[in-house]
């Protein structure tokens, strides 16, 4: 059954690929250096990640053309909401999904990616210790987010946060680009992140091992992992922003040991987009798991 799901979505997918990819020469690495206290008077209580997915129809430039679509559909401040209403403050910090920062000729904006969220998250490690943090990640997002701490096994998160992961051309469009990050400055992490579709050997019984794609794991860094699977239709109508029925995550989510402590899975009424606007039942259940949760201890 997985094997059918995915060829279908690789076969849909590849319909909206782009028919290729090329590297943005013009990267520098001190372009990563960005202060983010310029963006909260105070120091927050909780620093909020988010980084939207691949860009819908019609778009054959993905990545490029990826954008921080989470904040313009109001699902960040959705979920930043939950935890103001535990009382705490929320700083939110979104990217697109790209291995560098880069601009997107559909949004018209400059959009910071994987190495500009890994600088500035580890800018709060260091200089914001108190601060809580939180990952969210939809569709190609959550490859960006969940490769964050496979990259840094000794960083945390509060909240690890989910939204309909999708595999399915995710390495097809940032292989270029991790090609002339590796070529130019080596590799800087303990993995190699372009290859994170089914890549983590997990084993299942004694005599059954199986492959997670990183998105699938909830890494030890992530204190509290909530997953949102959207509705799994096969109706083939295909929506204004690219959506599809069959295009969905149908993968629960593990830890490296196949426990599956403090992950709690939730599949919701609504479309692989449609869980990302608010008021759906999807990011009504993540206001209340972080409600009855709060912040781990």
């Amino acid at each position: 059954m997985k094997k059918f799901f995915t060829l279908v979505s690789v076969a849909l997918l590849l319909l909206l690929a782009a028919c290729s990819q090329t590297p943005a020469p013009s990267y520098r690495p001190e372009a990563r250096v960005r202060q983010l206290a310029g963006l909260a008077q105070s120091v927050p209580d909780v620093v909020l990640f988010a980084v939207s997915g691949r860009c819908g129809v019609p778009c054959d430039g993905a990545p490029d053309d990826n954008y921080d679509y989470l904040t313009e559909r109001g699902t960040t401040a959705a979920v930043a909401q939950a935890f103001q209403n535990l009382g705490l403050s929320v700083l939110v910090v979104p990217y697109s999904s790209h291995l560098f920062n880069h601009y997107s000729s559909i949004s018209g904006e400059y959009e910071y990616g994987f190495l500009q969220l890994e600088a500035d998250f580890d800018w709060v490690r260091n200089n914001w210790p108190g601060a809580h943090r939180v990952l969210l990640g939809h569709s190609h997002g959550t490859n960006w987010t969940h490769d964050l701490l496979r990259a840094h096994p000794d960083w945390t998160v509060d909240y690890l946060i989910d939204l309909d992961g999708i595999c399915v051309l995710w390495e097809d469009d940032n292989q270029p680009y991790f090609d002339y990050f590796y070529d130019t400055y080596g590799n800087p992490w303990p993995v190699d992140l372009s290859k994170s579709c089914d890549v983590e050997p997990i084993e299942k019984y004694w005599w059954w091992t199986s492959y997670y794609s990183a998105k699938d794991v909830a890494y030890w860094g992530a204190a509290y992992n909530l997953e949102v699977q959207s509705a799994r239709l096969l109706a083939s109508s295909v929506g204004a922003e690219g959506d599809t029925s069959l295009v969905f995550d149908y993968t629960d989510n593990v830890r490296l040991d196949n426990s599956t402590g403090d992950i709690r899975t939730f599949v919701a009424d609504e479309d692989h987009n449609g869980i990302t606007y608010p008021g759906s039942s999807a990011l009504e259940w993540i206001n209340d798991q972080i409600l009855e949760l709060g912040m781990p201890q």
